[in-house]
């Protein structure tokens, strides 16, 4: 019988390592405030997301300024 490794597995043992824990939590640290500042955008209307059956679009807009 053929025994395969799942993605968690590979998680377990990354956070059972001492030296890649600082950096998975320095990742998830980015990655949450990378997240934060696009929500922030999109509410802000900066930033303009499209859902549709084809995926996700982030249209820009109101980033141009009026040429007098």
């Amino acid at each position: 019988m053929v025994v395969g490794r799942t993605l968690w597995d590979f998680v377990f043992e990354a956070l059972q390592t001492p030296s890649l824990r600082v950096y998975l939590i320095a990742l998830l640290i980015l990655l949450e405030m990378l997240l934060i500042v696009l929500l922030l955008l999109i509410h802000s209307g900066l930033i303009g997301v499209k859902i549709s059956f084809g995926g996700l679009g982030i249209e820009l807009n109101h980033l141009g300024l009026p040429l007098r």
